[in-house]
């Protein structure tokens, strides 16, 4: 994996704001000390990257992939994943917001499936719990409460430790930030 530092630097080259370097010391932690860092941090770099649209984080995570052993379909995966929990977490908010204003039953009455195709979910080139990560960092940055807690419980069921959850949201949210500096 190339010298994670050094591509983190780059990325914040002529930044020099406390906020600025807030957001680097903890991307750096996150990608390089915690218990995500390495190809798992890369991949969900990738998928948080694309939902928010962030170019400068989308090159930085390829370029930190590029020395992996992750395939070029498993890097197609981690950026699609951006899209198919960007469309499952826009109708299961919906479900939510209806939920909360007129109740479950009534949601359950009037929606009950959601119709949607999801079966590239099946089988994930980059496995269930690779998957799932990058699932639940996506529906955080999305705001979707049902699918942050499903896909928090099948992490569990899974044996992702609290520690991993945590570091998801919280490089979700340092993500979130560092996309909008531009």
């Amino acid at each position: 994996m190339a010298d994670s530092a050094a591509s983190i630097d780059a990325l914040f080259a002529g930044r020099e704001t406390p906020v600025a370097r807030d957001l680097k010391l903890n991307l750096k932690k996150l990608i390089s000390d915690s218990s995500i860092a390495g190809t798992d941090a890369s991949l969900t770099l990738l998928a948080l990257a694309t939902s928010l649209e962030a170019s400068a984080l989308s090159d930085l995570a390829l370029a930190l992939l590029a020395d992996t052993d992750i395939s070029p379909d498993q890097v197609q995966e981690a950026k699609e994943s951006a899209a198919i929990m960007g469309m499952l977490n826009t109708y299961y908010r919906f479900r939510h917001f209806l939920g909360s204003g007129q109740g479950q039953a009534y949601v359950d009455e009037h929606y009950k499936t959601a119709g949607l195709r999801m079966n590239s979910l099946s089988k994930p080139a980059l496995g269930k719990e690779r998957f799932e990560m990058l699932a639940l960092a996506v529906s955080v940055v999305n705001g979707c409460e049902m699918c942050v807690n499903a896909h928090e419980q099948e992490l569990l069921k899974l044996g992702t430790s609290r520690d991993k959850l945590h570091d998801l949201a919280r490089l979700a949210a340092v993500a979130k930030g560092v996309s909008a500096l531009r």
